[in-house]
């Protein structure tokens, strides 16, 4: 009996971690276009093979760009009406229809004096022309306070999950603190109205979960949720996070997570102001890339990193 009472035990916690996997290291796949000068948002598209989603950081008007997997051959998108304030990531999830929608996150508040943020939620097409409607705009605030954020992404059941950059002191990096996440359910932003207010959903003490990384592996830059649902990359300005966690379960308490079995530091080949992650859509694989891009001969690059 205390033979099986073991076995059991052990099988609980190897299958409680059997979505982490090992990773390899990186490889370069490509160069970003040079019109994408400040790539803030990489997003992977699983209906149409090759073809990667950008957009460039605070500055740019309301567009986005499609790329073939090396992030060249640039097609640039408008989104007629969308003047964005700082859009940080873009996610790809479902809608409410057939196919997907990319979801442009202009959530970046530096400053933290934004009233509200804004989703704005565009159809994925086969071929997109020069500009392209909104099929939604969803107007957020927090139940709190105003926040920074560079991370979102669309959970498989359609809910919108939002990380916050808590960061303070000079060039905002001296002090990392809990990043909080929030969310928003798919029937409140189907949901024609005003301003939605974003639920809280847990703070993450990346400190505790990554003790020895400097402070700048404490920021998350980006964000992304396999195709499955149970597995979440999180990007910061030196190495990525991945939580064996399925967003739409109950939360574990973080204080419970343990290293190996909920959750994993995977180093990174370092791009300077990396700020874009997303899985491949078959889940053993992801891309990474970089905003900088000061000429042409020094191109903003891409990286893949496959399971081993």
């Amino acid at each position: 009996m205390r033979y099986l009472i073991q076995l059991t035990i052990l099988l609980v916690v190897q299958t409680a971690g059997m979505s982490l996997f090992q990773w390899g290291n990186g490889v370069e796949v490509g160069f970003l276009d040079p019109v994408i000068n400040e790539a803030s948002v990489l997003a992977v598209s699983s209906r149409y093979p090759n073809r990667l989603y950008h957009i460039n950081d605070s500055g740019d008007t309301g567009r986005f760009f499609v790329t073939d997997a090396s992030g060249a051959n640039a097609q640039s998108v408008r989104i007629p009406g969308f003047n964005p304030v700082d859009v940080e990531d873009l996610s790809i999830g479902p809608c409410g229809r057939p196919g997907e929608c990319l979801f442009l996150a202009d959530i970046g508040d530096n400053n933290r004096k934004r009233s509200g943020i804004e989703i704005v939620v565009v159809e994925e097409r086969e071929d997109f022309p020069a500009t392209v409607p909104a099929l939604a705009r969803i107007r957020l605030r927090y139940p709190d306070r105003a926040h920074d954020a560079e991370s979102l992404a669309v959970h498989p059941d359609g809910t919108l999950y939002l990380m916050t950059k808590e960061s303070a002191g000079r060039d905002n990096r001296a002090r990392a603190g809990k990043p909080r996440l929030y969310r928003l359910a798919p029937d409140r932003w189907r949901t024609p109205g005003g301003l939605q207010t974003l639920e809280h959903v847990v703070d993450i003490d990346l400190a505790k979960l990554l003790p020895s990384a400097a402070v700048s592996a404490r920021l998350p830059t980006a964000m992304d949720i396999s195709r499955d649902g149970k597995r979440v990359l999180i990007l910061a300005y030196i190495d990525a996070l991945e939580l064996a966690l399925d967003f739409s379960q109950p939360m574990p308490p973080v204080d419970s997570w343990r290293e190996g079995r909920d959750y994993q530091r995977i180093p990174l080949t370092n791009l300077e102001q990396q700020e874009a992650i997303a899985y491949m859509p078959d889940g053993n694989a992801f891309l990474y890339d970089s905003e900088m891009q000061r000429s042409l001969s020094s191109r903003a690059r891409v990286i893949r990193v496959q399971r081993k």
